[in-house]
Formats: structure tokens, sequence, C-alpha cells
């Protein structure tokens, strides 16, 4: 269960993400009627729960984040924007550039977003050949983003709204 006092998130969105360090996981909590506080807190009766907004887990995805040289900033954000486009990024060092494909953007220049593949890679040749493996396959950390497997960031960018609250 998350609880979040809605005049923090203004809107309060469907979701709210947050980032659970101890496990590596991304958490995904959806929107739940606001009865369900008295299943979990004994609160009492005439409690009135409607400034908040309630939330329970929906799911989790294995996730990396940043290392010691470029941690991942801690705080409160919100989903800035999104895209299901490539991106090319700088910020590998085994290679000059590489590319994901999606992401949504939490903060500046963080992100979350899939696995790293080589600048030549296309979408289709990453969706279509099980032999195109990506770069960053096996490391333990980034520069600071975010990163989980392909198509669990498939369902964040169909199920995620922008302006959706994160937790990191």
């Amino acid at each position: 269960m998350y609880i979040v006092k809605e005049k923090l998130i203004g809107d309060a969105k469907e979701r709210v993400l947050k980032l659970d360090r101890d496990s590596k996981k991304l958490v995904v909590y959806k929107r739940v009627d606001n009865e369900k506080l008295h299943d979990h807190y004994s609160i009492r009766e005439d409690f009135d729960s409607s400034p908040y907004a309630m939330y329970e887990e929906e799911k989790s995805f294995d996730c990396i984040y940043g290392g010691k040289e470029s941690p991942t900033p801690a705080g409160t954000f919100t989903i800035e924007y999104k895209s299901k486009d490539e991106y090319i990024s700088g910020y590998y060092k085994k290679l000059n550039k590489v590319k994901f494909f999606g992401y949504l953007i939490i903060f500046e220049d963080y992100f979350i977003h899939s696995d790293l593949y080589e600048e030549s890679v296309t979408m289709e040749d990453m969706r279509s050949n099980p032999d195109i493996q990506p770069v960053s396959k096996g490391d333990d950390h980034t520069f600071g983003c975010i990163r989980v497997k392909q198509d669990e960031l498939d369902w964040l960018l169909e199920n995620v709204d922008v302006g959706t609250m994160v937790v990191m």
C-alpha cells in the first residue's frame, strides 16, 4: 500500500512508480479505492480519506540504476516526457554511442529505458532478430538512469502517463 496526499501530486494519476534500491526493483503501484485504507490500517471508521490517493502494488520489474560514479538522483519527480522512439546516447564507456528504444524522462537527463544496443541496430532488427544482443548485457549499474528489460519498458510506455509521480 502506498498513500499520497493528492495535493502533493496535483491530479492524482492512475499509477505511482518507486525505485526500490534495496531489492533492485522498479515497483509500479496502481490507484485503488480509498476504502482499501481501512483494510490495511486501523483508522477510525469516520476518517475522511478523500484528500489522499491510495495505491497498491501492481507489478515490479528488475532494474539497475546509477553506480557510485554517476548515481541515480534521490527524490520525488514526475514523468516529464515519454517516447517510443529510439534515442542515441553518449553515456556509455564501452562504446562512443549507443541507443535504446523508447524512454520515459524522469529528471533532466535521467531516463527509464531499456538495454543499450550498438548505434547501427534498428528497432526492427532488435525485435525480430534474437541473435542481436544488447551491448549492456551483464551491466550491474548505469550512469544514473533506471534500466529495465525491453518488454517491461514497452508496458510502462503503454500504461504510465506523463505526470506520473516517481519516487527514487
